[in-house]
């Protein structure tokens, strides 16, 4: 972290205590852009970094709090920040990111267990608002789409969900089953060459509407299932 100043380093207790502090004699207001020396006071921030040696690390980071100069800014007194630490938060980012990567492989409770063994330790609370947090990527163009519903509550109320069936990642969920919604989503993503669905109609008449020239395949799933409902016709 080029912007901070190594003090000194303590060990005790399998916890490694890094004191440290802004390199800069000045800082930046977050509300105007102008920069200020002029220092209100001071105050040690507790960040946790990633593990040394399978000790815990803490950076004990002096903050200065600063004057703002421009009279017109609402902000009359700001305090240093750096790129490295989380804004309003007691972790690197760094140690974020491996907390992110829990949030979304594991569970809030196995992502807060694992922590734990990481000596990053959070609550399974923390670990589900990382996940809420973190930014969905930009949806690209599919070429092979799977459609198919989910339930927010088994036999009351459904959804969509909508699969890149070459990288087996959900790419959106939409609000309902019906084939409108299906439809509007079509109509901006309309290069699909081929959609694996399930065998209701609407999703049918809304893939035909959206992409005519696209292919429309059965999923080994729904292959069986017109199977299983062909011989049961047969035997009856």
């Amino acid at each position: 972290m080029p912007f901070l100043k190594l003090q000194k380093i303590e060990y005790s207790d399998g916890v490694i205590r890094i004191y440290a502090s802004f390199k800069s004699r000045r800082s930046r207001c977050r509300s105007c852009g102008n920069y200020s020396k002029r220092v209100h006071d001071y105050y040690y921030r507790t960040i946790t970094d990633l593990p040394v040696f399978q000790n815990r690390a803490v950076i004990l980071l002096k903050t200065r709090k600063f004057k703002c100069g421009n009279n017109r800014c609402h902000r009359k007194v700001f305090s240093e920040h750096t790129p490295d630490i989380v804004r309003y938060s007691r972790r690197t980012r760094r140690a974020t990111r491996i907390l992110e990567t829990f949030a979304i492989e594991l569970t809030g409770r196995l992502g807060s267990i694992l922590s734990k063994q990481m000596h990053i330790t959070v609550s399974s609370s923390t670990i589900t608002r990382i996940a809420y947090n973190q930014q969905l990527p930009d949806i690209k163009q599919p070429r092979v789409l799977g459609v198919d519903d989910w339930a927010y509550r088994k036999g009351v109320s459904y959804g969509t969900i909508l699969i890149d069936m070459e990288t087996s990642r959900p790419i959106e969920l939409l609000p309902s089953r019906d084939g409108q919604a299906l439809k509007n989503w079509l109509l901006k993503y309309n290069d699909v060459k081929i959609v694996t669905r399930d065998r209701a109609s609407s999703y049918a008449s809304a893939i035909i509407e959206s992409c005519p020239n696209a292919v429309q395949i059965a999923d080994r799933f729904h292959l069986l299932m017109n199977l299983s409902d062909a011989l049961d016709t047969y035997f009856k």
